[in-house]
Parts: structure tokens; sequence; C-alpha cells
């Protein structure tokens, strides 16, 4: 771990660095960014020699920036703005990040998906031009970006998962999972099937959570009961049809987002079965649908709005130079249930 703080912070020049390189403290540079008196004009056209060496940008920390502090934060959200902005997870967690920035006298500068570009487009704009202190990034940029993005001279923290050497915060949807499938187990459900979502690692935790709750459990795991959705509400519509299309169909369904359980409702009331007399739904996410639909869904709170502000508080521990994040911080959820859940016929 020692090493990977050490390469993280060669990444990103720090007053330390210049301090170094200048042949000065450290308190010497904090007076040259902040402009403060009682430094030779020789030793601060060293120190800014060796920041425009370094590339080294101070941060929102020090009171005055050489260039203009933007007192800005960029979010990258790596979706069009339709799912952006009809997606209550994204709007709860932008609201919570917003939040823990205005406390401190930031704005936000919000960045979506290009129209008929990548992932990568909601963020190049901010690889143009330095137009804030930090940046949050929202998991679905991918692979590919992040480290153009951390070799940008950014701070960066992602919201969600990701491989690469940069601080993440995320929710537990292992454990999330594993509480929604025990719950249906214990109603007594034996054949439940799964709408997955696009987000490989996301979904992959959640599935295991799935798995891990049946062998706990001591039942076997359906082989035939998973269906790929795309976490729209029409995907978990098919994904419903195909799944209550085999010869043995689930008496549950768990969708790995309320998108996508509110399509699987829309489906099996269309197909005339009762939810959840016939069939129980489980969603996660609990979003402001999950409470509104008819019925109720259950659901797993991620707690969006305190991911948003935890990732913020990361960011500014990076911005600010006060500490270095740990590689990975998981937030837990909670189950939350509601009446489109009950024991299956024959056992109520």
């Amino acid at each position: 771990m020692s090493n990977e703080r050490s390469r993280r912070r060669d990444a990103r020049p720090t007053m330390r660095t210049v301090a170094a390189a200048a042949g000065v403290s450290h308190q010497t540079v904090s007076r040259v960014v902040n402009g403060e008196p009682g430094v030779t004009d020789g030793t601060r056209d060293r120190v800014l020699a060796a920041m425009r060496s370094l590339a080294y940008r101070p941060g929102a920390g020090a009171r005055a920036l050489v260039r203009g502090r933007t007192e800005v934060v960029g979010m990258v959200v790596p979706h069009d703005p339709g799912f952006t902005f009809a997606n209550d997870h994204l709007l709860r967690l932008i609201g919570g990040a917003d939040t823990e920035l205005a406390a401190r006298g930031y704005g936000m500068l919000l960045s979506t998906r290009e129209t008929g570009g990548g992932a990568a487009s909601a963020y190049r704009r901010f690889d143009r031009r330095r137009l804030v202190d930090g940046l949050l990034v929202e998991a679905g940029v991918g692979a590919d970006a992040l480290p153009d993005l951390a070799a940008s001279g950014y701070p960066v923290v992602v919201v969600g998962y990701t491989h690469q050497d940069v601080p993440c915060v995320h929710p537990d949807d292992e454990a999330g999972a594993y509480a929604v499938t025990q719950h249906l187990l214990a109603l007594g459900h034996r054949r439940i099937g799964t709408v997955t979502g696009p987000s490989a690692l996301a979904s992959g935790a959640r599935l295991r959570g799935h798995e891990r709750a049946y062998a706990d459990a001591r039942r076997r795991l359906p082989a035939d009961l998973t269906e790929p959705g795309d976490f729209t509400v029409d995907s978990g519509y098919a994904a419903a049809g195909r799944l209550m299309s085999r010869r043995h169909p689930p008496t549950a369904l768990f969708a790995f987002n309320d998108g996508m359980a509110v399509g699987a409702l829309r489906w099996l009331r269309e197909h005339g079965r009762a939810v959840p007399g016939d069939v129980s739904v489980a969603g996660f996410d609990d979003t402001a649908a999950a409470g509104l639909v008819d019925p109720p869904l259950t659901s797993v709170s991620l707690h969006s709005t305190d991911l948003g502000r935890r990732a913020a508080q990361l960011l500014f521990d990076l911005i600010d130079e006060r500490a270095d994040p740990p590689r990975e911080t998981v937030l837990p959820g909670t189950l939350v249930v509601r009446a489109s859940t009950a024991p299956p016929r024959g056992h109520r």
C-alpha cells in the first residue's frame, strides 16, 4: 500500500515536491503561492520556475492561487443527459456532492456524455482547459479514460468501482444483493430470477452477493434464471418476459436496479401476473420510484446522497493536500422491504 501511495503522490506534484526542487522549505513555497511578503526575488523566481517545470497546480487550500483559483469542482457523469436527469440515483449522487461543495464555498461544473460520443467525451472538455480544481468521476467513464485523467494533473476521486490507482468510493453492492436474496429465500422462494446490469464491476458484486446468499442458505442456485439488462425500464420489461417464458419460471424477480424492476412490474401486470401474489419483485437503488409504484417496491437504499458527499470530502483531502485518501471507501446500504415481496403460493 505504501508503494501505491508513493506512486499516487509522484503522479501529482505537491507543495513539498516543489520545495525539494527549488531547494527551499514548503513554508516558503506556501508564501510564494499566497503572495505573502518575506521572500526574496531570487527565491521567488526559483520557486515559480520549479512550479512551471513540475506543472504544479496549487490546490484550493491555498488562499490565492498563482493563476487564480477556480473554487469549482468538475463532476463527470458519462451518460447522456436524458438518462442522467431521469435517473434518481445519479441525481441524488450529484446533489450530495454539490451540498458538500457548497458548504465549502465551491461550485460544481457538471459534464455529461456528448451526443454521439463515447463515455470518455464526458471528461474531455476538462482535459482541454484548466477549468476546475479537481474531478469527481462516475465510474461509467471507463477504464481507458481514467489514466488520462489521472495523468492530467487533476486530483480525481471515482464514484463507483475502478481498477486504476485513484481513490474510489462505492456502495457495498455485494452485501446489498445478499440481503435481497436472503430476504426472498426466507420468504420461501427458491427460483429467483435476476436481471443484471451493464456496469460489470457493480453488477458482478451484486451477482456475487446473490450467489453467496444461496450458498449460505444451502440452496441450489438455479442455472437458467439470469438475464442481462441495461438499467433501463425497457430492458427490465424485456428480461422479465424472457424469464417468465421459461419452462419453470421464477417465483421472484430481482432486478439490479429499480428502473429494470419497474419494467418487470409492467410486464407482469400486462400479462395478468399479480405482484406479489404470483411473482415477487425486488429492485436496487431505492429510488423515488420504488415508493410510488403499485405495489411499492422492495429495494436496497444506496444512500446515494451520502455517496456524493463522501466522494467530495475525499476530493478535498486531495486538493488541500491534507491527507492521502484510502484507495477504496465502501459505504453500507440498507434493505427496504415493501409490499412487492411476499411468500410464494403454497408457503403462505
